[in-house]
Protein backbone atom coordinates (compact mmCIF):
# COMPACT_ATOMS: atom_id res chain seq x y z
CA UNK A 1 0.00 0.00 0.00
CA UNK A 2 2.66 2.01 0.74
CA UNK A 3 4.92 1.63 -3.00
CA UNK A 4 1.14 2.71 -4.83
CA UNK A 5 0.63 5.32 -2.01
CA UNK A 6 4.48 6.75 -3.16
CA UNK A 7 3.69 6.24 -6.95
CA UNK A 8 0.65 8.42 -7.03
CA UNK A 9 2.64 11.12 -5.33
CA UNK A 10 5.56 10.57 -7.66
CA UNK A 11 3.03 10.62 -11.03
CA UNK A 12 1.36 13.77 -9.01
CA UNK A 13 4.64 15.73 -9.08
CA UNK A 14 6.26 14.31 -12.02
CA UNK A 15 3.12 14.79 -14.90
CA UNK A 16 2.73 18.87 -13.88
CA UNK A 17 6.39 18.80 -14.05
CA UNK A 18 6.66 17.73 -17.54
CA UNK A 19 3.74 19.86 -18.61
CA UNK A 20 4.94 22.89 -17.70
CA UNK A 21 8.46 22.49 -18.66
CA UNK A 22 9.70 24.93 -21.57
CA UNK A 23 10.67 23.61 -24.87
CA UNK A 24 14.63 23.76 -24.82
CA UNK A 25 16.70 23.94 -28.15
CA UNK A 26 20.10 21.93 -28.25
CA UNK A 27 23.09 21.93 -30.25
CA UNK A 28 22.24 19.42 -32.48
CA UNK A 29 22.86 21.30 -36.30
CA UNK A 30 21.14 20.18 -39.34
CA UNK A 31 22.09 21.32 -43.21
CA UNK A 32 19.29 20.43 -46.15
CA UNK A 33 19.93 21.28 -49.58
CA UNK A 34 17.43 22.28 -52.09
CA UNK A 35 18.31 22.58 -56.11
CA UNK A 36 16.88 25.83 -57.71
CA UNK A 37 20.43 26.85 -58.17
CA UNK A 38 21.43 25.22 -54.51
CA UNK A 39 19.76 26.31 -51.74
CA UNK A 40 21.19 25.40 -48.52
CA UNK A 41 19.26 25.49 -45.01
CA UNK A 42 20.75 25.23 -41.65
CA UNK A 43 18.94 25.20 -38.59
CA UNK A 44 19.47 24.08 -34.48
CA UNK A 45 17.94 21.07 -33.47
CA UNK A 46 14.66 23.13 -31.99
CA UNK A 47 13.87 24.16 -35.49
CA UNK A 48 15.71 27.57 -35.09
CA UNK A 49 17.46 28.97 -37.89
CA UNK A 50 21.44 29.30 -37.84
CA UNK A 51 21.10 33.07 -38.80
CA UNK A 52 24.64 34.92 -40.22
CA UNK A 53 26.24 31.22 -39.76
CA UNK A 54 29.57 30.86 -41.55
CA UNK A 55 29.19 28.85 -45.13
CA UNK A 56 32.13 26.79 -46.72
CA UNK A 57 31.03 24.95 -50.19
CA UNK A 58 33.72 22.94 -51.41
CA UNK A 59 33.05 21.30 -55.32
CA UNK A 60 34.37 17.91 -55.73
CA UNK A 61 36.22 17.72 -58.84
CA UNK A 62 38.59 15.18 -60.34
CA UNK A 63 41.76 17.07 -58.85
CA UNK A 64 39.88 16.41 -55.22
CA UNK A 65 38.13 19.03 -53.61
CA UNK A 66 38.24 22.50 -53.39
CA UNK A 67 37.05 25.88 -51.90
CA UNK A 68 34.39 27.16 -54.22
CA UNK A 69 32.14 29.93 -52.04
CA UNK A 70 32.81 31.29 -48.61
CA UNK A 71 29.96 33.60 -47.07
CA UNK A 72 27.28 33.85 -44.68
CA UNK A 73 23.66 32.44 -44.30
CA UNK A 74 20.59 34.37 -43.88
CA UNK A 75 18.41 35.28 -41.19
CA UNK A 76 16.15 32.37 -41.75
CA UNK A 77 19.66 30.13 -41.92
CA UNK A 78 19.42 29.99 -45.80
CA UNK A 79 22.14 29.86 -48.63
CA UNK A 80 21.92 29.71 -52.24
CA UNK A 81 24.68 29.72 -54.38
CA UNK A 82 24.96 28.26 -58.67
CA UNK A 83 26.37 25.11 -58.71
CA UNK A 84 30.18 25.27 -60.60
CA UNK A 85 29.89 24.30 -64.25
CA UNK A 86 30.94 20.44 -64.69
CA UNK A 87 30.25 19.48 -60.91
CA UNK A 88 27.65 18.04 -59.26
CA UNK A 89 29.09 17.04 -56.02
CA UNK A 90 29.69 19.27 -52.98
CA UNK A 91 30.58 19.46 -49.02
CA UNK A 92 28.51 22.35 -47.43
CA UNK A 93 30.38 23.09 -43.94
CA UNK A 94 28.23 25.59 -41.64
CA UNK A 95 29.54 26.97 -38.42
CA UNK A 96 28.03 29.58 -35.89
CA UNK A 97 29.33 30.19 -32.33
CA UNK A 98 30.67 26.77 -31.91
CA UNK A 99 28.22 24.35 -33.70
CA UNK A 100 29.08 22.73 -36.91
CA UNK A 101 27.47 20.49 -39.42
CA UNK A 102 28.66 19.09 -42.69
CA UNK A 103 26.53 17.89 -45.77
CA UNK A 104 27.85 16.17 -48.79
CA UNK A 105 25.59 15.75 -51.48
CA UNK A 106 25.62 14.60 -55.52
CA UNK A 107 23.50 17.15 -57.55
CA UNK A 108 22.50 13.96 -59.43
CA UNK A 109 21.35 11.91 -56.59
CA UNK A 110 20.61 13.93 -53.40
CA UNK A 111 22.03 14.00 -50.21
CA UNK A 112 24.55 11.53 -48.65
CA UNK A 113 22.48 11.01 -45.28
CA UNK A 114 18.48 11.97 -44.06
CA UNK A 115 18.57 14.48 -41.39
CA UNK A 116 15.51 12.30 -39.10
CA UNK A 117 14.48 13.85 -35.90
CA UNK A 118 11.77 13.13 -33.96
CA UNK A 119 9.33 15.32 -32.53
CA UNK A 120 9.29 17.07 -29.43
CA UNK A 121 6.21 15.42 -28.23
CA UNK A 122 7.69 11.90 -29.29
CA UNK A 123 10.82 12.61 -27.51
CA UNK A 124 9.42 13.82 -24.29
CA UNK A 125 6.80 10.27 -24.62
CA UNK A 126 9.94 8.09 -25.19
CA UNK A 127 11.45 9.86 -22.40
CA UNK A 128 8.91 9.19 -19.87
CA UNK A 129 8.48 5.78 -21.02
CA UNK A 130 12.37 4.80 -20.52
CA UNK A 131 11.09 6.51 -16.68
CA UNK A 132 8.21 4.54 -16.19
CA UNK A 133 10.49 0.94 -17.12
CA UNK A 134 12.78 2.39 -14.56
CA UNK A 135 9.94 2.42 -12.25
CA UNK A 136 8.76 -0.70 -12.78
CA UNK A 137 12.52 -2.46 -12.73
CA UNK A 138 12.24 -0.92 -9.20
CA UNK A 139 9.08 -2.10 -7.57
CA UNK A 140 10.18 -5.40 -9.21
CA UNK A 141 13.43 -5.61 -7.06
CA UNK A 142 11.74 -4.42 -4.14
CA UNK A 143 8.62 -6.71 -4.53
CA UNK A 144 11.38 -9.59 -4.59
CA UNK A 145 13.38 -8.26 -1.62
CA UNK A 146 9.82 -8.36 0.23
CA UNK A 147 8.82 -11.89 -0.65
CA UNK A 148 12.34 -12.81 0.66
CA UNK A 149 11.89 -11.37 4.01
Amino acid sequence: MKTVRSLLVLALLLIPCMALMPPVSAHRVYVAEQVTGVQVKAWYGGGDPMADADVEIYANTTNGEELYLKDKTDEKGIFQFEPKLGVSGYRVVVEATGHRAEETFNLMGGSGQEAAELPLFARVLAGFGYLVGLVGIAMLITARKMKRV
